[in-house]
């Protein structure tokens, strides 16, 4: 007899399975055989290299990718990894579209092995880094522009006249200022005069430390000229020698840095889009992860349980048919069909869960009263015999939500009230609503089983149920979907309840910008 492990650990019915979590992943992602010949690649691959899979299928990836541009010593040395059985990680190289337009891809490569330690494939995510790498250059020709302007700089020179106890400009910090040259023909003011008032304190003490220390003096300080204008000044002496100690300096220089601190703002910006993208992707990667460790638990657990069963049902179908108990095989046959079922709606759902985390929500105007009544009429719709009540949906506010998505949410939570009620002559629930903070709180309460307090985090997860009773049928993703959801909308999702007494759930909705 054939188990689960034995129809998982076969590296085709793998593939298949993992297909449908990695087909919408963000990322490229490549799969090749042991002499590194393409065997399966994903959407996104097709997408950004304009290659689909019937045109690489069995081809070496460098045939279509590499150019004039491809360094080949890399891809030598990586060859040369894989051969070894070593992983390959961080690794960037020029490739080429299909229209010939080449770009930066940044690789991570993975061998496969079986129980023999032998390597049967590679799995290979790519991701295309061109823009990253674009804005980092710019952001070196900015550093090498910052260079070429201070090189270029003209410094103005401020000098204290000891003869006459008055001060001497040059012609720069004249022209800094937006002055009239002729004031150099007379006594100057200083330059403190100059200085913004919350920045003057700021000089002061720059020329403090430096004539108790001896250290050069070097400070950056805003100054407002004549004509009102705002710019940027460095000014820098050396203090002077008195004795045993030092003395003001009599000589200043001033350059004018506007540009200087123009540039390093706009290298701050620059690094802060660089930062926002890393982290972006940074975020994206970590969803990836989770929802393969969602995937991997699924396997390990969830999905091996009605794959178990098709195969034991199918073994006993086989053996009534043999037998002659058509009847009975009949039988067994149905309880195939139905595991087979269930595992179908076990990929489905979590597949839902997997891709939620790329998809972005449009948020528009949505009528709680409107949308709730019509999730309503659909989950009755699917429990005809039962008879219900329901109060409060008169009062429920206009939200700030994905119109799509939040539907998820509620028909989710109604369906369960419905579930868990099952027991109950008449399911009743009661909707309410309150506006505090930053936005409403929603609640819908139900007289079902409800669950132990010790339950209030965990049915949230994957695979998590709150029933023990089997005729209660769920998969366990339904409220993991709810949260992730909620929470995309910068919400939380939070449940109350007793065994035994009903539970009530609460959805929490910022208000959200309109446009």
């Amino acid at each position: 007899m054939l188990t689960a492990t034995d129809d998982l650990d076969d590296l085709t019915s793998w593939l298949l399975v993992l297909e449908r979590i990695v087909e919408q992943s963000g990322n490229m992602v490549v799969v090749t055989d042991a002499d590194q010949r393409v065997s399966w690649v994903n959407r996104t691959y097709t997408k950004v290299t304009g290659w689909t899979l019937e045109e690489v299928r069995g081809r070496r990836a460098g045939e279509r990718l590499h150019g004039p541009l491809t360094d080949r010593n890399v891809t030598l040395a990586m060859s040369g990894s894989l051969r070894a059985g070593l992983s390959v990680s961080g690794v960037e190289v020029i490739n080429y579209r299909k229209n010939g337009e080449p770009y930066v891809a940044l690789l991570n490569i993975e061998p496969i092995r079986d129980g023999q330690g032998n390597t049967v494939a590679y799995f290979s995510i790519q991701s295309d880094v061109t823009e990253r790498r674009a804005l980092e250059q710019a952001n070196a020709r900015l550093q090498q522009q910052l260079q070429v302007a201070q090189s270029l700089a003209r410094l103005g020179r401020i000098t204290y006249r000891r003869a006459t106890q008055d001060l001497q400009w040059s012609t720069e910090v004249c022209d800094l200022l937006e002055l009239d040259r002729s004031v150099l023909e007379g006594p100057c003011s200083m330059l403190m005069d100059f200085v913004e008032d919350a920045s003057k304190e700021q000089l002061i003490e720059a020329a403090r430390r430096g004539v108790e220390s001896g250290d050069e003096i070097d400070v950056e300080v805003p100054v407002v000229s004549a004509r009102g204008g705002r710019r940027w000044v460095r000014c820098r002496a050396l203090p002077q020698v008195d004795g045993q100690s030092w003395k003001m300096p009599e000589t200043w220089t001033v350059q004018d840095v506007t540009l200087y601190r123009e540039k390093l703002e706009q290298k701050r910006s620059t690094n802060e889009r660089l930062q926002a993208m890393v982290d972006e992707r940074t975020r994206h990667l970590q969803q990836a992860n989770h929802s393969l460790e969602a995937f991997s638990h699924a396997l390990s657990h969830d999905l091996k349980k009605p794959i178990r069963h098709m195969v034991s049902y199918a073994e006993i179908t086989r053996e009534l048919l043999a037998g002659g108990d058509a009847e009975a095989a009949m039988n067994y046959a149905g309880k195939v069909a139905a595991a087979g079922v269930r595992l179908q709606h076990l990929i489905d759902g979590m597949l839902g869960f997997c891709r939620l985390g790329r998809k972005g929500i449009s948020p528009a105007d949505v009528d709680l009263r409107v949308l709730i009544t019509e999730c309503l009429d659909e989950t009755a719709s699917s429990f005809p015999a039962r008879v219900f009540s329901v109060d409060g949906i008169a009062q429920l506010p206009v939200v700030r939500a994905d119109p799509v998505l939040i539907r998820d949410v509620w028909c989710n939570l109604l369906d369960n009230a419905f579930k868990y009620s099952q027991m109950r002559p008449v399911t009743q629930l009661e909707f309410g609503a309150t506006e505090a903070g930053e936005g409403w709180t929603v609640f819908l309460r139900d007289n079902g089983c409800g669950f132990a307090q010790g339950q209030q985090e965990s049915i949230f997860e994957m695979f998590s149920r709150a029933a023990t009773d089997q005729q209660i049928h769920g998969d366990g993703i339904g409220l993991a979907m709810c949260r992730r959801i909620v929470h995309s909308h910068g919400g939380r999702i939070w449940a109350e309840s007793k065994s035994g007494e009903g539970s009530t759930f609460f959805v929490f909705l910022p208000y959200g910008e309109r446009t």
